[in-house]
């Protein structure tokens, strides 16, 4: 294969129909090794990673090489479910690990979103998530204590969904919410295992009861090939 302009999508195509066909599964072989079974400069080898990389096909794992990506989560965010319940339901084994729990006053956009005056504490917290042993998403959560009494006195490293239910009769809830791309930065690209700046998923919540008081803000920050965002919706006209 010539190593001309177009040769990058030549190699792209050939790893992606490997891939389809399960031919390449766990590890690709070393740069070295593809540059010389496509006959391409290394440029044009990362050009055609870098290209399948956004597409989700394969990630880069810090000092460790390229890598075929795992099967993917598909995830309903306007769902009011627990991430336990919907990774096991798809066959995978969920893990979490809490990074933080503080207490502290809100800045002035979680405020506003909360409606919160100066007085009022919120309790965060930051927690990795997994799949299958694989980080796939960074939540920042903040709670009013205002409208969650005692919320930091709880495991929250368990189902923030279930302790609403259970403990503050929130069976219902409604959301305002937004996804949008962005790029994982440091600290939040070294929790998931990814380089600094790579491409991302962020998804932004604000929690609200059946009459509208909004008592929870959150962040999640997740590797864009992880994940399948899924709605089902019924549409009326």
């Amino acid at each position: 294969m010539s190593d001309t302009s177009f040769a990058y999508a030549q190699v792209r195509e050939a790893i992606s129909q490997q891939i389809f066909e399960k031919k390449l599964i766990g590890s690709l072989p070393s740069e070295r090794e593809l540059c010389a079974k496509y006959d391409v400069a290394r440029s044009t080898l990362r050009q055609a990673l870098g290209q399948l990389e956004h597409m989700g096909l394969i990630y880069r794992k810090n000092r460790s090489g390229w890598y075929v990506c795992p099967r993917k989560l598909k995830y309903d965010p306007m769902q009011h479910t627990s991430f336990l319940q919907y990774t096991t339901a798809q066959g995978f084994q969920p893990s979490t690990e809490l990074v933080e729990k503080t207490r502290r006053k809100p800045c002035k956009e979680i405020a506003t979103a909360l409606d919160l005056d100066g007085r009022t504490s919120l309790t965060s917290i930051l927690r990795v998530r997994s799949v299958d042993g694989r980080a796939v998403v960074v939540e920042e959560l903040n709670f009013s204590n205002k409208h969650l009494p005692n919320i930091d006195k709880h495991d929250l490293s368990l189902s923030i969904s279930v302790l609403l239910k259970n403990t503050y009769k929130h069976h219902n809830v409604l959301y305002d919410i937004s996804v949008e791309s962005c790029c994982l930065f440091n600290p939040i690209a070294q929790y998931l295992n990814t380089y600094d700046g790579a491409l991302g998923l962020k998804v932004t919540r604000i929690v609200r009861d059946l009459e509208g008081t909004a008592f929870e803000f959150d962040r999640e920050y997740w590797r864009h090939d992880a994940l399948m965002i899924e709605n089902k919706a019924k549409l009326h006209f």
